[in-house]
């Protein structure tokens, strides 16, 4: 780089409202602008600039997920830019990328989980992830968990991968109050208490097993709460009606769906405890934002919640059902407990700030950009 230059990042920022990896792009760029060592262009879907902080230069594109279109689109949406760095914040690399290329991994469960297990999702996602490990000069993931399972799976990939933990924003922070919780509350037949299960609804989120761990707690007469489950695509919710209905939890499980992101401070702060039994997760944010609002974490001790939950958490087997079942009514009845986990999660929490996990990515733009700058004048 010429002295004086600010570096031009490019992120391609289309998933910003997916529920995961858009608060990942949302937190990452929110603290690269705040920080102000790079000059910042995003490419985004139409209509959604008003995700980008300020400071973020816009680039659209309409180009559908998963297709040619789209690796040829984002191709030439970099070279508008005037960008010397590309940041793919998943697998999914353009055509020709440039030698500063930066790929984030967040999860390999499209090779992992029987759910993709058919001959074309398994040769999409080996293929673009072999592609994008190759193309990276550097690959970050968001948990060791995942770093191990990329290394094991591409072995050219040990050289290149760098773990930035993801962070918590800074809103999970503000305690819910108890008039703000009570105007949120009213009309929405939360009752006095609720366990709270906030992600999508794909099978390895293993909601089925949360919904029976629920029914096996309803039925030892444990103090009356209820389930929400918020995320859910609304598509299937006809489904989840079903599997609610069969087990006998009309009534007791409220179906939130998506829900806005201004609600879900209020939903996390107001819950007995989040629950997120997942069979896997590349790192798991909403951990985080619990602890952070002090609710008491229930999850899974697979992929990367360990990590996120550190011992501010219970930690279970997601395979079984009553130690699930056990879990959640041992944080509804023991209130020492809830209380510990309450304080250990709030330190918690505020070990993984979105700041400093851009300022370990922004070392990681530097090295490739240097390396990149080196090789091209042959230093």
């Amino acid at each position: 780089m010429k002295g004086g230059e600010r570096p031009h990042l490019f992120l391609d920022a289309r998933k910003a409202a997916d529920f995961g990896i858009g608060r990942y792009v949302t937190g990452l760029l929110r603290a690269l602008a705040r920080a102000g060592e790079f000059d910042l262009t995003a490419l985004v879907r139409p209509g959604a600039e008003a995700a980008l902080p300020r400071g973020v230069r816009a680039i659209r594109s309409d180009a559908p997920n998963y297709s040619l279109s789209e690796l040829v689109a984002v191709r030439r949406a970099f070279a508008r830019s005037g960008a010397t760095l590309l940041h793919a914040p998943h697998y999914v690399v353009p055509l020709l990328p440039p030698p500063a290329t930066v790929v984030t991994i967040h999860d390999l469960i499209h090779l992992t989980r029987p759910e993709h297990d058919t001959f074309l999702r398994r040769a999409y996602a080996r293929r673009m992830l072999r592609r994008a490990v190759k193309a990276a000069g550097k690959v970050l993931t968001v948990s060791a968990a995942v770093a191990r399972e990329l290394e094991a799976l591409f072995p050219g990939a040990a050289d290149k991968t760098v773990v930035v933990p993801n962070g918590v924003d800074e809103r999970f922070f503000e305690p819910v109050g108890t008039e703000e919780l009570a105007r949120f509350t009213a009309g929405r037949h939360l009752g006095p208490q609720w366990l709270l299960f906030l992600g999508n609804d794909k099978p390895h989120k293993n909601l089925d097993g949360l919904l029976a761990a629920f029914a096996l707690l309803a039925a030892s007469g444990t103090a009356p709460v209820k389930l929400v489950l918020a995320g859910g695509a609304p598509g299937r919710r006809e489904d989840r009606a079903g599997k609610v209905a069969a087990l006998g939890l009309a009534g007791l499980v409220v179906d939130a769906g998506v829900v806005p992101d201004e609600e879900v401070r209020l939903l996390v702060g107001g819950a007995s405890a989040l629950v997120l039994p997942s069979f896997d997760e590349g790192f798991g944010i909403p951990v985080l934002e619990a602890q952070a609002l002090g609710t008491p974490v229930v999850c899974s001790n697979r992929g990367g919640l360990p990590e996120a939950a550190g011992e501010a958490a219970i930690l279970v087997d997601p395979a079984s059902i009553e130690e699930l079942s056990s879990a959640m009514a041992r944080i509804l009845s023991d209130e020492p407990l809830r209380a510990r986990l309450a304080a250990a999660g709030r330190i918690r929490a505020r070990a993984f700030t979105w700041d400093a996990a851009a300022a370990r990515t922004a070392a990681v733009y530097r090295e490739v950009l240097e390396r990149d700058w080196r090789g091209s004048t042959g230093g």
